[in-house]
């Protein structure tokens, strides 16, 4: 009478099978997919990082310009007043 239960070692429950070591070994295809993946998904990484760092720049220049242009709007409201100042001076 034999103490193991399992009398075929393939039949035990820690045993894997033949073909399912085969399936879990990764072939050529599937390793050049993964390799062909990762470089697509850095190159992508990349380049939404330029586009952040564009969008950034752009920002800075949009405020910029909002600045000036209230700057410039404060300049003409001030030279349209000494106008109509002005004007009503020489009547």
């Amino acid at each position: 009478m034999s103490v193991n239960p399992f009398s075929d070692d393939s039949s035990s429950p820690w045993s894997t099978s033949p073909t399912a070591q085969v399936q879990n070994e990764p072939t050529i295809e599937s390793t050049l997919e993964k390799e062909r993946l990762i470089k697509d998904i850095v190159s992508l990484r990349d380049g939404l990082r330029g586009l952040m760092v564009k969008v950034t720049e752009v920002e800075s220049e949009n405020e910029r310009l909002r600045k000036d242009n209230e700057m410039l709007g404060v300049y003409i409201d001030n030279l349209t007043r000494n106008s109509v100042v002005a004007a009503s001076n020489k009547r």
